[in-house]
């Protein structure tokens, strides 16, 4: 998929473009992109996602934004999608004083045709809607509609709430996939090994990491699937951390990983992160939750 930065160029001919911050790629905004790719193919047109690098949030504010889908994890969705190219624009506070009218004539130039959810805003203070869009762009825009699932409207914001109370079953409903994470292995102190579980320590940037916790988990390495178990904590018992991170112990592996990248997908969580008074207690606590979770696994297939 090739991937450009927006900024005042045209569109090619033809071009049917979704909008959105898109983050989590869950069930409602796979719904608009689906919709987009649909009217492309009905009309002859050329596919393509308009996306922003960071969250207006992190640029105005100046605070540390977590997100489900950062951009290159986005990426790799619209590509496995279907779409052939993707804009990005790099979000900052120049833009973001943009007023809806400005963003309209110098970003969305060229269209033949948008597509964006019912809850889009754009431009200064958040100021343009869909509705402006409606009435003064001069092409035609799709409004997709809120997403529910059993009566209830699936948003980003629940889903994130979800995440960060450790619901990640109930999360993954409303994604239509199981939360995963991605980072490159990081050396570590390697006192895992002490108990016979040795951990991948994940640098896992700008991901939202699920409430501190044990998780049956499992991890894309070496070009496949295993399952594994999950720690996101600060390890009091071995290696006390200020900073919450990710470990993954991947079941009946050995291979060393430094400097891999892993993606870590969260199936279910099975404990509060406690602190043993001993080594050998949190062996005997690892063991269990070990055995629970190939349980859970083969239920899972």
């Amino acid at each position: 998929m090739e991937v450009k930065e927006l900024d005042k160029q045209p569109f090619p001919k033809d071009t049917i473009a979704a909008i959105g911050f898109f983050d989590g790629i869950h069930l409602g905004h796979r719904t608009l992109l689906e919709e987009t790719l649909r009217i492309a193919r009905a009309e002859g047109g050329f596919a393509a996602v308009i996306t922003f690098d960071k969250h207006p949030r992190a640029i105005l504010t100046g605070e540390a934004y977590f997100y489900m889908t950062p951009l290159e994890k986005r990426l790799e969705i619209f590509a496995s999608m279907g779409f052939a190219k993707t804009y990005v624009i790099h979000f900052d506070k120049k833009k973001a004083s943009l007023s809806p009218e400005e963003f309209l004539e110098t970003r969305l130039s060229g269209l033949k045709t948008l597509v964006c959810g019912f809850d889009f805003t754009f431009g200064k203070n958040a100021r343009g809607t869909a509705a402006t869009l409606t009435e003064n762009a001069p092409f035609p825009v799709v409004v997709c509609e809120a997403f529910r699932l059993e009566g209830k409207k699936v948003a980003s914001t629940n889903i994130r709430e979800l995440i960060a109370s450790g619901r990640v079953r109930a999360a993954a409903a409303l994604l239509g996939r199981h939360y995963s994470v991605k980072g490159e292995v990081a050396s570590g102190a390697k006192k895992g090994r002490t108990i016979r579980y040795p951990t991948a320590n994940l640098s896992t940037g700008e991901y939202l990491l699920p409430r501190r916790g044990v998780y049956v988990t499992r991890t894309f390495v070496k070009g496949e699937w295993r399952p594994s178990v999950s720690v996101v904590g600060k390890s009091p018992t071995l290696n006390y951390h200020e900073d919450i991170r990710l470990e993954t112990h991947i079941l009946d592996f050995q291979e060393s990983l430094y400097g891999e990248t892993l993606e870590v997908a969260f199936l279910e969580r099975i404990r509060d992160e406690k602190t043993f008074a001993t080594p050998a207690e949190l062996k005997a606590r690892v063991d269990a939750d070990v055995a629970r979770a190939r349980r859970i696994l083969d239920v899972e297939g």
